[in-house]
C-alpha cells in the first residue's frame, strides 16, 4: 500500500527550544521537535529549526486507505487524525462528560484551590485541555500530541504542542499540579513507565495525576455475551495485534496499581460502566449506551486497518468485508456488554524529593516493571 501526504488544517506557530520555560511560550500552538531526520549526525537534536518547513512537515499527514494519519513520528499511532475521526473524539469526549456528570477531572481540584500548571497528554482535538482553561482561567494548561489538530482560537491560558509523550519530556522536574490522560488507548507500549513513572517526576509535591482509560475489553454480567459474539471476536484480534506491535489497549485496571509502585499515595479508583448499545432499561444509561453505539460503529474503520493490515497481513478489503458482521453485533440488544471507563487518580506525597535525572534514565522509575 503506497502512502502520500495530505495536508492538516491547524496552524502552528513558531518553533522553540526545547529546553525553553514553559512561562515563555507566547504562541496558542508551539512544535517542540526533536526529530533526528531533521539534523545533522553531529548537530544538537534540540537546536531550533525552520520555523516554515517544521510547520509544514508536522501537517502534511501520511494518507493511507482513504485516511490521514500523523506525519510526525509517522507510524508510531496506528489510528487516523483526520475530520471522521476527529469528530468522533469529541463526540467521544461528551459522551464520557455525560458519564462523569459533567466533571472534568475526579481529582480534588476547585475554583478557589485551582492546579496552576496542568499538563494534558494525548491531548487530541483538545477540547479537555479548552474545557480546563475555561473552568480555571489562572491556570496554565498545556496539552501535547502528536498531531496537530487543535482548533486554533483557544482560551489565553492554553497552549498546545507537538511531542511524542513516549520520550524524554522536555519539562523541569516538579513543574505540574495536575497531569491527564482520556482514552489513551494504542498509545503507548509501557504505560506504566512511559507516562506513570514520568508523570510522579514532574509534578510538584503534593501535585495529581489522573487516568481516565477505558480498555477494549468487553464485559458482561449477566451471560448473555457468547463466546462467538462478533464484536468480542473482533476485540481479541484488536488485542493480538496489538502485542504484535507493541502498543497497549488493555489499560485499565492496572492503573491503581501502577501508580502506587511508582509512588503514588491517596490512589482512588472510579469505575463506570458504558453500554455498548441501548440495552440496558434505565433512561440514562439507555441512552449512553445508544451514543456509545454510535461512537463505536465511526470509529470501528480506523481502530481496525493499521493494527490488522500491519501485524495480521489482511488487505483494506478483507479487513472491511470482516466489519460487516462485527458492526451488525453491535445492534443486538439481547447481548448485555458494556465496556468499563477507570478513573484513576494519586498524589505525589509532599515529602517527595524532585530528583536531578527523568526516571528513564535510572531503567524506567522507582520501580521497574518485570
Amino acid at each position: 500500500m503506497t502512502e502520500s501526504t495530505k495536508s492538516g488544517t491547524s496552524g502552528v506557530s513558531s518553533s522553540s527550544t526545547a529546553s525553553r520555560p514553559l512561562d515563555d511560550y507566547n504562541f496558542t500552538f508551539e512544535s517542540v521537535l526533536d526529530d533526528s531526520s531533521h539534523i545533522e549526525a553531529d548537530s544538537n537534536p534540540h537546536d531550533i529549526y525552520d520555523t516554515q518547513s517544521l510547520s509544514e512537515s508536522i501537517a502534511d499527514f501520511r494518507e493511507e486507505f482513504g485516511r490521514t494519519y500523523h506525519s510526525y513520528r509517522a507510524g508510531s499511532y496506528y489510528f487516523p487524525n483526520d475530520p471522521t475521526e476527529a469528530e468522533r473524539m469529541d463526540e467521544q469526549y461528551e459522551i464520557i462528560k455525560v458519564i462523569m456528570d459533567g466533571r472534568l477531572h475526579l481529582a480534588p481540584f476547585t475554583r478557589e484551590k485551582y492546579p496552576q500548571k496542568v499538563l494534558d497528554i494525548a491531548t487530541g482535538t483538545g477540547l479537555w485541555a479548552i474545557e480546563m482553561g475555561d473552568e480555571y482561567p489562572d491556570a496554565s494548561i498545556v496539552g501535547t500530541d502528536l498531531s496537530p489538530i487543535q482548533p486554533p482560537f483557544v482560551p489565553p491560558n492554553v497552549r498546545f504542542f507537538v511531542e511524542d509523550s513516549t520520550e524524554d519530556w522536555d519539562y523541569p522536574p516538579s513543574e505540574f499540579d495536575f497531569i491527564h490522560t482520556r482514552v489513551t488507548i494504542g498509545c503507548w507500549a509501557d504505560m506504566k513507565k512511559e507516562i506513570i513513572a514520568r508523570a510522579f517526576h514532574h509534578l510538584k509535591p503534593g501535585g495529581w495525576l489522573e487516568c481516565q482509560e477505558v480498555p477494549g475489553m468487553p464485559h458482561c454480567d449477566d451471560g448473555t455475551m457468547p463466546l462467538d459474539y462478533d464484536w468480542l471476536k473482533w476485540t481479541l484480534e484488536l488485542y493480538n495485534s496489538s502485542r504484535l506491535a507493541n502498543r497497549q489497549v488493555d489499560v485499565g485496571e492496572q492503573l491503581k496499581d501502577w501508580m502506587r509502585e511508582v509512588g503514588f499515595v491517596d490512589v482512588h479508583e472510579a469505575v463506570f460502566k458504558i453500554p455498548l448499545n441501548g440495552w440496558p432499561k434505565d433512561t440514562r444509561l439507555k441512552h449512553v449506551g445508544m451514543l456509545w453505539q454510535r461512537n463505536l460503529l465511526d470509529g470501528l474503520q480506523g481502530f481496525s486497518l493499521g493494527f490488522f493490515s500491519k501485524h495480521l497481513g489482511k488487505t483494506q478489503e478483507e479487513i472491511e468485508i470482516s466489519l460487516v458482521d462485527v458492526r451488525r453485533s453491535l445492534f443486538n440488544r439481547k447481548i448485555h456488554a458494556y465496556h468499563k471507563l477507570y478513573v484513576v487518580y494519586g498524589r505525589k506525597p509532599e515529602d517527595a524529593a524532585a530528583v536531578a535525572t527523568a526516571p528513564e534514565a535510572e531503567g524506567g522509575g522507582p520501580e521497574d516493571e518485570k
